[in-house]
């Protein structure tokens, strides 16, 4: 990325963010804000709200939205101090190869599925809006085909690319969603609001945190993929604090009061019912957009490791894994959105566990201690399973923190028992041609 304040191309992909490019914390907070402020946490709102109270609604992302920003401070710190992207960080812990096959193709896997989901969500309601408020008949799956290519397009330009569309998304989502809430709580709504009751005793606050961790625990873990673009580590925990806890409570609070007063979790019947169509579709696009494309921009990275491609293909990369991220979106897998949540909390959160340990404390938190493995960590390997396992059985206490707790008490045990795997150094494991 020759220049990182115009809209020039990153050519970056593994390699170390030089100094020099840098950036205010206030372009990563705008990356984090992007994924908050988007139809998928109106969307979460709507459905928590059918087993949680308004109140308890805001207690759980409270909650899960305060350990998801622990993790994704940790996490940050490592791309900071190191430059290097999670999939190269988390080398140490799984080493080389276990990082490459292992953790970037998890990683890649999850983001192509997000953005799958994110392309099904904005295509079906921009459909379904053209339809309902303007006679225009647009299917489904031609819509998300066309969202898709769109916002593959933009992850293709790299950073730059996110944090100029992530400027002007956000503001313009924040102001539809304070109209919308304008409308519910000055009109009639406010008394269906008063009158609501929850009536589905499966979803409890557990299960909203579980919900609230899973929506976010990706970009968690991968948060590296960012902040190696952040100067210090306190600018690492502003970014993540100020873009992720205010927004994320604000929007599940905003998606449940919706969803009450319009008597549906339909994003697109919310949108109608509130009078505002247009803006409601301007914010559903706006919204998903920068979300979807730093969904993609990371599926690229981890494409990228798992290949052993050179920096120079991260665009190509990138727009094909957006082009199978489509074709995904278009068979509707939006109705699996609730299990895709919480088990992607299960078995991804437990990555973080044991990177965390090998970073801080076995490293001491110190980014001179850390090496990336030669071959495969069989210690971060066996404790990643160990905190998946935990999170699926342990049948107590939120399912995703269980798994990285395991997975961190797993790494510092494993770390005692099994034989430690040599080093090497960064341009080692560089991609040269």
């Amino acid at each position: 990325m020759s220049d990182n304040k115009g809209l020039s191309v990153e050519k970056l992909a593994l390699s170390p963010v030089p100094k020099e490019e840098r950036q205010h914390w206030i372009s990563v907070m705008l990356i984090q804000a992007g994924f908050m402020i988007s139809a998928t946490s109106l969307w979460t709102g709507s459905i928590m709200i059918a087993g949680l109270t308004l109140t308890e609604t805001v207690i759980a992302g409270i909650i899960g939205y305060g350990i998801v920003i622990a993790i994704c401070w940790a996490q940050g710190i490592m791309g900071s101090d190191t430059g290097t992207p999670s999939i190269v960080v988390a080398t140490q812990s799984f080493g080389d190869r276990g990082s490459q096959f292992l953790v970037s193709t998890a990683d890649a896997i999850c983001c192509i599925g997000w953005f799958a989901i994110n392309a099904n969500i904005c295509g079906a309601a921009f459909s379904g809006l053209l339809g309902e408020c303007f006679g225009i008949d647009i299917s489904v799956k031609v819509s998300i085909i066309i969202w898709g290519i769109i916002m593959f397009s933009t992850a293709a330009i790299g950073f730059n690319g996110l944090k100029i569309l992530n400027a002007v998304a956000v503001p313009i989502m924040c102001v539809v969603t304070v109209v919308g809430l304008f409308i519910v709580l000055s009109g009639e709504g406010i008394d269906v609001l008063k009158d609501f009751v929850p009536t589905d005793s499966s979803i409890t606050m557990i299960t909203g945190i579980d919900m609230v961790i899973g929506g976010f625990i990706v970009g968690a873990v991968l948060s590296a993929d960012y902040t190696r673009y952040q100067k210090t580590r306190m600018d690492v925990f502003k970014s993540s604090f100020l873009g992720i806890l205010p927004i994320g409570v604000i929007l599940l609070w905003a998606g449940g009061v919706f969803a009450v007063a319009a008597g549906t979790e339909d994003l697109t019947y919310i949108f109608i019912g509130l009078g505002i169509p247009v803006l409601g579709l301007l914010s559903l696009i706006l919204s998903t957009w920068p979300a979807n494309s730093a969904n993609v921009y990371s599926a690229g990275l981890g494409v990228i490791k798992v290949l052993r491609c050179h920096d120079k293909h991260r665009v190509k990369v990138t727009i094909i894994c957006g082009l199978i991220g489509t074709i995904i979106g278009s068979f509707e897998v939006i109705y699996y959105f609730e299990e895709f949540l919480t088990y992607l909390g299960i078995v991804i959160a437990p990555f973080a566990g044991v990177m965390m340990v090998d970073y801080f404390v076995i490293g001491k938190g110190k980014p001179e201690n850390w090496a990336p493995t030669i071959g495969v960590n069989w210690v971060g390997i066996v404790a990643l399973a160990i905190g998946v396992l935990g999170g699926i059985l342990v049948p107590f206490g939120i399912e995703s923190v269980n798994g990285v707790i395991i997975a961190a008490i797993a790494t510092l045990i494993l770390r005692r028992v099994l034989p430690q795997p040599k080093t090497t150094t960064l341009d080692a494991i560089n991609i040269d041609e």
